[in-house]
């Protein structure tokens, strides 16, 4: 029962001292920033809170979990520098009052603060238990955390150096791992989080837990993610980029026509 009030306690400490930053920098957008530390922060509490279990499991949730957090944290932190303010955020800033101040915590910062729940739920349950051996397919999951960790640290880094070239601007990275698949980012978050449930089966009704990785996937394919990306829809290029190549999962690329 204790679970029921301390995850939805610590998120709303957590996600409530980001929104009065917010306020005081006047940028919606430091919820960017907040997520990947936000995960952190759950499971370290989760950890000490439930008696700093040591057996291999935590270790690699810990371990894997603040890896993952420090990355996206540095990828947030120097994209928003010195850049404006991303325009879905941008319109909140149009009202005044109360209640639209209100309206903001409630539709962007409570509304995330309750996706970062449901997606770090299986780590925090599983760190409630002391002692879990490691089966098989919790190996699986390590093996699926790294590989997706990697994979999306290599993503970025590819699409940072194409657009940090001023002869890029406006062109689309076709090259690496993003001539696999238009979306290679998005494909190692997913298989992150998909190794996170397998690393805590095992754990009571653990089977519930795939709440989590099927909302990542969710998000990231209809919510926030593909859908607000491909932006160069109707563009000749991205037309035939998007006709070749795969849209998350990677693949070998369609023959260009002639």
């Amino acid at each position: 029962m204790e679970l029921l009030w301390f995850l939805p306690a610590f998120t709303l400490v957590y996600i409530s001292a980001w929104y009065l930053l917010s306020l005081r920098v006047k940028r919606w957008d430091v919820i960017d920033v907040a997520w990947g530390p936000g995960f952190i922060f759950l499971v370290w509490i989760a950890w000490f809170f439930r008696g700093m279990p040591t057996d291999g499991r935590a270790t690699w949730l810990l371990v894997l979990i603040t890896l993952w957090g420090i990355r996206l944290l540095y990828h947030t932190f120097r994209r928003n520098l010195n850049k404006e303010e991303d325009w879905r955020y941008h319109r909140w800033h149009q009202g005044s009052g109360w209640r639209f101040l209100l309206n903001s915590y409630l539709k962007v910062f409570l509304f995330q603060g309750a996706l970062m729940m449901i997606i770090v739920l299986p780590a925090v349950y599983s760190l409630s238990f002391m002692s879990l051996r490691l089966y098989s397919m919790n190996i699986l999951g390590i093996a699926l955390m790294i590989f997706g960790l990697l994979y999306e640290t290599l993503a970025d880094y590819q699409r940072r150096a194409f657009l940090s070239d001023p002869l890029n601007k406006d062109k689309l990275i076709t090259y690496g791992l993003w001539r696999h698949s238009r979306h290679p980012n998005y494909f190692g978050e997913m298989l992150f989080w998909w190794g996170v449930f397998f690393l805590v089966l095992g754990a009571p009704k653990s089977w519930m837990l795939i709440v989590s990785p099927l909302t990542i996937s969710y998000v990231l394919l209809f919510v926030s993610g593909l859908p607000m990306e491909e932006r160069y829809r109707g563009r000749k290029d991205f037309e035939e980029y998007r006709r070749r190549t795969s849209a998350i999962i990677p693949w070998f690329t369609k023959k260009a026509r002639t």
